[in-house]
């Protein structure tokens, strides 16, 4: 009777509570060093010195490991389980560094027995998890590739994952390449979640100039807080799903309020009508919006202090030196929230621009799949 595979989730945080982890994850990239130097498919066996009592894990001594080779699923599990876990801290990092680890780990799956890269779902943290899928697809074609087999188990894993981050990594790259055995391998699984996104209709983003003149009349904090009340008060809701077809772009959303439907809307913007179509990020202003407010403040108190200095007689130089400082922190911090801001990274809202009609916001996305919608509509408007 068959036997099913451990599973690499149900062990992952049994390592993580390992007092010795770090020393077995050294090992282990002491060990994978050793295989990568020298060609050894023989790997895990390696010349490894580590105390049988400080290897012994839930899965098999790492010790044994290293002297006979992997003899079992379990202990095939444990390798991938550490190395992948020892990678982990590699991503993000330069383009370099993420290119490497996944070319290693991707030789190893090809020549060995351990096949770290379909536990890196489970051992990699979501946030991390894109970067390696990203790195690992631009291995993955095995007709540019030096060493077909490593693009093939790079190929075979992306077609494998299960994570949303892993399967948008898959989809970028059928929707982008040549190769017909990497479409025939990852068009078929990816295909069926890459043109729907999940979301919240929102307002289109205004201009700089726009906002700052909504900021100072009062507008802004009207209409937003109009709208923060809804939400809170009154369960105001608008969620949306974009859809690309042959079509173009389908986008449908309903407004609810009190938990009830009042109205649905189906809008169709052919690709022929399609002037743009851009991700920002969720809060691509945030500079702009914290340094209205730290201007705002440091011109209030700054010319407050100036005024307070003109009116004593002979004037007093320390309060106009306090207010001439506090005006200009304002502006520091005005230019250094504005572009820090640009790094900022979380879920992400999509702008579909029509070349006859309004402009259309979703929010509430995850960039991944909105990248991967981008690469799916870019491939198809070229076909």
């Amino acid at each position: 009777m068959a036997v099913d595979p451990p599973d690499p989730r149900a062990f992952v945080a049994e390592l993580r509570a390992l007092g010795a982890l770090p020393d077995l994850i050294a090992a282990v990239r002491a060990a994978r060093d050793q295989a990568l130097a020298s060609s050894d498919r023989t790997f895990p066996r390696a010349s490894v010195a580590l105390d049988p009592a400080q290897g012994e894990t839930p899965l098999g001594n790492l010790a044994a490991i290293f002297e006979r080779g992997a003899d079992t699923e379990s202990e095939a599990l444990l390798i991938a389980l550490l190395l992948a876990l020892g990678t982990a801290s590699d991503f993000p990092s330069a383009p370099e560094t993420e290119l490497s680890r996944a070319k290693e780990l991707a030789w190893l799956a090809a020549h060995t027995r351990i096949n770290a890269l379909l536990v890196m779902d489970s051992a990699i943290e979501p946030e991390k998890v894109g970067a390696f899928w990203r790195a690992l697809a631009s291995l993955a074609e095995p007709s540019r590739a030096e060493d077909p087999a490593t693009a093939t188990a790079a190929l075979a894993a992306l077609a494998a994952s299960g994570s949303e981050r892993g399967r948008a990594a898959a989809l970028e790259l059928a929707t982008s390449t040549r190769d017909p055995l990497v479409r025939a391998l990852l068009g078929r699984g990816s295909a069926a979640t890459a043109p729907r996104l999940d979301g919240e209709l929102s307002p289109a983003p205004r201009g700089p100039i726009a906002t700052t003149l909504l900021a100072l009349t009062g507008l802004l904090f009207v209409a937003r807080g109009a709208r923060l009340l809804g939400r809170l008060g009154l369960a105001f809701k608008q969620p949306a799903e974009v859809r690309l077809t042959d079509r173009g772009l389908e986008l449908s959303h309903r407004t609810e309020l009190l938990g009830r439907v009042l109205k649905k809307h189906e809008t169709l913007i052919p690709l022929t009508n399609l002037a743009r179509v851009t991700r920002e990020v969720r809060y691509p202003r945030v500079g702009l919006y914290l340094g209205l407010f730290a201007l705002a403040l440091g011109s209030y108190v700054g010319v407050g202090l100036f005024v307070d200095g003109a009116r004593v007689p002979g004037g007093s130089a320390q309060l106009l030196g306090m207010g001439l400082v506090v005006v200009a922190l304002g502006l520091a911090i005005d230019y250094g929230l504005t572009v820090l801001s640009d790094n900022a990274r979380g879920r992400c809202r999509l702008v579909v621009e029509p070349k006859k009609g309004r402009r259309l916001c979703v929010g509430a996305l995850d960039p991944a799949r909105a990248d991967a919608m981008l690469a799916a509509l870019s491939q198809q408007g070229r076909g």
